[in-house]
């Protein structure tokens, strides 16, 4: 290796002269004195290199420097400068260049290279660093990759390559990263010289128009070429030109009236700006207030309300953007120019303008200034003719030409007796209903109502009655000229109308607070009437009184306002009457002050419903038997006929015997209904219509009048009762209407669904056993009512006395035990074959969780597994696994387990070492139903002929055809299809005719359909 001679290093201004101590040292700090130029030539290089390949050389150096002192060995830093040129794809440094960088960053005094120099030398190619020292320094510039630019003929060239790539994707419908993308593996944008030639298309490019690109996208330090970018160059859209719009219509001259030119309908609006005001009048103030006030008087605006929160001095002062913020606020209809008037005429000599004068000249349209000086003066409103536009003024030609033209659509209206105003408004409603229709709709509505007019008079027309504050045409003015007479009756019809619906609308207010009023006074219950409903309702939704009144209550008095009471007696949830509140107020009146209610004392009286309070200071107190709660389930029991008490038992019966043949369950349509579902019980008597429709029960009028008489609950929550006359005296006939009126018609009234329910469970338990158990008794069950005929009972309703029937208790019914042995075997096989976990059918109706269900619900829950039961297989269940504690409910678990026994056995959690036996029942000789098996003499015949010659061909070609037939049998039952034993039989060469294979299906079916047979018992007489 060539040595550099190095030049004797310059002392630093520290030291001093002829100290050889501090030469050393500074010696040793300084980089060797190479030349300057060579060393900047070789780092650029390698800047090049390591920026093209985005490397990070301090993760290469530091693996060395174990110290983290910044120095390392000569030979660990070339193998660190060679690690990081063999990323690419060929070495971009030399031996001497290295030696150079190598003898440049080499101490001198310990002969180790300072590699963290080097490294944040190299790496200011991507920056400066530790910039959050120095966050506000620059970096120095360093010279990135340099790529030499084409020659402008060259360029020329690349341009027209990049357009001729553009039409052949275009025309392919293909992209161009397509072509590469399967070179490119990482999905980085970079291929080889090599991979790019091979991507393009052949025959699209020359060799010389292919190096052109490859000189304009490729990277000379790595060898590759940046596709993604020629893909963005070739789908780049070329910009557009941007089109001035504005100078493509000939815009409308100053002092010219442009609204006079004569242009095609429809047109108007692209030839000129929409809304366009010229001219010097609109350009004075006068003007631009009179727009304002006509805008603000339609709207009944107040202007001041807009500017107000801008002017938290309340100076009436703003800033000019601020202005125009309300303004724009307001919505006033105002081009540019005109708020500029605006803020030029109300600017002061600060820059603000003066909101407060430009409100007050713009409410004169409201009223007069200073009435406090001049209180008799009369304010008049504004006159109609001046907030309506009325026609324009036309030349004396035009005038007299569109004279003649209102006289012939005049004539023509009188003789057609048209009405064009709600033609017209149709198309007013899209622009707001401002009195204003487009030229064009002014032309189609016209031409519609057969109205012709020549092209030059419509414009005549256009010219007489165009707003040309907005380019629209004033078609009420219009209406108005040709058919005045008409246009006053529609306009007066209108106005009549308008004011019929407000004094009927008035009417239906005052008749509802009359009635209303009427309805609170004609019905006032007595206080303790409203005491005990206010109980039943805090008792039932579980309420705290005192958080209704001591918010009211902040000095804890116990004592509040009348009106606050009565508040408080709002939230508490109870439909209370004024004269209802008015009687409470009333009674818990305070005589020690004036206006006021004893809260506290109404707390008290009714909390009594959850029990004595302050037994904590008596606590020798005796709760008295004698105190009754009141239940929220109490019916209004009303005395009944013996006719409606025979017409109840029929009614009940009837619906009993339903439910019992549709086995449904028919709380859930009742609970649909309660809107609470916490356990009010209570729904209308239309929900209850509902209800029994949806169960498919039909009962007529007089039927529904019986059961909503029987259940419907009590208003006050206590019993009522009325005395009713004898069936053969006067007036039963009246009273008979009037109930039917309030038990029917009346939908305020409420019906105790729970009661009812428990009612027809009740009767449907004992229907069931007087089934079992004979009909003792059932001659008397129907001449009573048998809804708790008890009057006395709580929460039945009165029916008429009657003899109860009196059931004894049977002696146990005798079970064949073997007839229920095949039941359950039954059962089993199915639930093995089927896979079936019986306890996710029944669980769902347990929701306590308690292991027992209704025999309603277990019918329900079995009969969607089992279809076939019959009615005596679902007694003997139901007898077999009824509930020990209650008889009418079934230890569904109990069954469970019984028939999941085929899978498991149960507790082996406490004998893990025990094993379940197989459930194979066919195996074992049982037959579900033996009548299937039997066979004729003739049968017999034919099935010992074929067994004889299957049993011949099995043991002359050792043939295991069990093992075929057990591929069928996934659950290892012992049983397949008939026709997989047939597919069996015939792929073995066994064929069998269709008469021996009937024979053969009786002789090992296991069930009266021969859909299943058991192969197993065939095992015997063929091996």
């Amino acid at each position: 290796m060539a040595t550099l001679s190095l030049p004797s290093l310059p002392m630093l201004p520290s030291s001093k002269p002829g100290d050889p101590q501090a030469a050393l040292q500074n010696a040793s700090l300084q980089p060797a004195a190479v030349d300057k130029d060579q060393v900047m030539h070789v780092e650029n290089k390698y800047r090049a290199h390591v920026f093209a390949m985005r490397i990070r050389l301090v993760e290469l150096f530091q693996d060395f420097d174990k110290l983290r002192s910044g120095l390392m060995t000569p030979s660990q830093f070339r193998r660190c400068v060679a690690a990081s040129l063999d990323k690419g794809v060929g070495s971009s440094l030399t031996e001497p260049e290295i030696n150079i960088m190598l003898d440049h960053y080499t101490d001198r005094k310990t002969g180790m290279v300072r590699w963290r120099l080097f490294v944040d030398s190299i790496d200011k190619v991507f920056g400066a660093k530790q910039l959050e020292k120095s966050p506000t320094s620059y970096g120095q510039e360093v010279v990135k990759p340099f790529r030499r630019p084409l020659s402008p003929n060259s360029e020329q060239n690349l341009q027209e390559i990049i357009g001729r790539l553009r039409s052949y994707v275009k025309h392919h419908g293909s992209d161009l990263k397509s072509w590469f993308k399967d070179f490119d593996k990482y999905n980085n944008g970079y291929v080889t010289y090599n991979q790019f030639r091979r991507g393009i298309p052949q025959n699209l490019l020359s060799m010389e128009e292919e190096d052109l690109l490859l000189t304009r996208y490729g990277e000379a330090v790595t060898s590759t070429i940046n596709y993604f970018k020629m893909n963005t160059d070739v789908n780049r859209k070329a910009p557009r030109p941007i089109v001035d719009h504005s100078q493509l219509v000939a815009k409308p001259k100053p002092n010219v009236d442009w609204y006079n030119e004569h242009v095609p309908v429809g047109t108007e609006e692209l030839l000129h700006y929409p809304n366009a005001q010229l001219g010097e009048a609109k350009n004075n103030i006068q003007a631009v207030e009179e727009k304002i006030k006509k805008y603000v008087y339609k709207n009944r605006m107040r202007l001041i309300e807009f500017f107000r929160d801008y002017d938290r001095h309340n100076w009436g002062l703003v800033t000019e953007p601020q202005f125009r913020a309300g303004v724009c606020l307001a919505a006033l209809p105002l081009e540019s120019f005109e708020t500029n008037v605006l803020v030029q005429h109300y600017q002061d000599y600060s820059g603000r303008v003066n909101y407060r004068r430009f409100c007050t000249s713009i409410d004169t349209v409201f009223t007069v200034n200073h009435l406090e000086r001049d209180p008799l003066y009369n304010v008049k409103p504004p006159s109609r003719d001046w907030l309506l536009q009325g026609s324009n003024e036309l030349v004396p030609a035009e005038e007299i030409r569109c004279t003649e033209i209102i006289a012939h659509l005049r004539g023509v209206m009188k003789q057609r007796r048209l009405l064009l105003a709600p033609f017209f408004k149709d198309f007013d409603k899209h622009l707001g209903n401002m009195g204003r229709v487009t030229r064009s709709h002014f032309s189609r509505l016209l031409s519609t109502n057969n109205l012709h007019v020549s092209d030059d008079d419509l414009h005549i027309l256009f010219r007489k009655y165009e707003d040309r504050s907005q380019g629209k045409v004033n078609y009420m003015e219009f209406i108005r000229t040709i058919d005045p007479d008409t246009y006053i009756a529609y306009n007066n019809a209108l106005r009549d109308e308008k004011k019929a619906l407000e004094q009927q609308e008035k009417q239906q207010q005052t008749m509802r607070a009359q009635t209303a009023a009427k309805g609170s006074r004609g019905r006032q219950h007595s206080i303790e009437n409203i005491l005990t409903r206010i109980r039943n309702h805090v008792g039932t939704k579980r309420i705290r009184i005192s958080e209704f009144f001591k918010d009211f209550d902040k000095l804890r008095s116990y004592s509040i306002r009348s009106e606050e009471f009565i508040r408080g007696l709002g939230y508490v949830g109870v439909d209370l009457s004024e004269s209802d509140r008015d009687v409470l107020a009333e009674h818990y009146r305070d005589d020690r002050k004036k206006g006021c209610c004893r809260w506290k004392d109404f707390e008290q009286d009714i909390e009594k419903i959850f029990g004595e309070t302050h037994l904590e200071s008596r606590p020798t107190y005796v709760h008295s038997t004698n105190t009754e709660r009141k239940s929220p389930f109490v019916l209004a029991k009303k005395p009944l006929t013996p006719h409606e008490s025979a017409l109840l038992a029929r009614t009940l019966n009837s619906i009993c015997e339903h439910l019992r043949i549709r086995q449904c369950s028919v709380k859930p349509f009742f609970r649909d209904f309660d809107k609470v579902c916490t356990g009010t019980g209570h729904i209308t008597k239309s929900q209850f219509r509902q209800c029994l429709t949806y169960m498919k029960i039909d009962v007529t009028d007089e039927e529904f009048e019986v059961l909503c008489k029987c259940w419907t609950k009590s208003e006050t929550g206590v019993e009522e009762s009325r005395s009713r006359p004898s069936p053969t005296g006067g007036g039963g006939e009246d009273e008979d209407d009037q109930g039917r009126k309030d038990y029917i018609k009346d939908v305020s009234q409420n019906i105790n669904y729970i009661l009812f329910l428990e009612e027809l469970e009740s009767r449907m338990s004992e229907d069931h056993h007087q089934d079992h158990y004979g009909a003792a008794g059932s001659a008397g069950s129907a001449g009573s009512a048998g809804v708790g005929s008890d009057a006395s009972s709580p929460g039945k309703p009165a029916t008429s006395p009657g003899p109860k029937p009196v059931l004894k208790k049977p002696a146990e019914p005798v079970v064949d035990t073997e007839e229920f042995e095949k039941l359950m075997m039954r059962i089993k096989i199915k639930a093995k074959t089927e896979r079936i976990r019986v306890i996710d059918f029944m669980a769902d109706f347990d929701n306590l969780k308690h292991g027992k269900i209704t025999k309603n619900e277990f019918r329900r829950a079995i009969k969607v597994l089992y279809a076939d039961l019959t009615e005596a297989d679902l007694r003997l269940l139901e007898h077999m696994f009824q509930s020990t504690q209650d008889p009418r409910f079934v230890n569904y678990v109990k069954f469970s387990d019984d028939v999941e026994s085929v899978f498991t056995k149960k507790g082996l959690v406490k004998s893990p070492m025990s094993e379940p036996e197989p459930f194979n029942v066919y195996s074992n000789g049982w037959e579900a139903d033996p009548s299937v098996n039997v066979l004729s003499p003739d049968e017999r015949v034919i099935l010992d002929k074929v067994l004889a010659r299957l049993q011949q061909r099995v043991s002359e070609r050792r043939i295991d055809v069990l093992s075929y037939m057990e591929d069928y049998d996934f659950v290892q039952e012992g049983t397949i299809t008939s026709n997989q034993f047939r597919s069996v039989l015939n792929s073995m060469n066994l064929g069998v005719t269709d008469q021996e294979m009937r024979v053969l299906s009786k002789f090992l079916g296991t069930n009266t359909t021969l859909s299943r047979l058991n192969y197993r018992k065939l095992g015997q007489p063929a091996l």
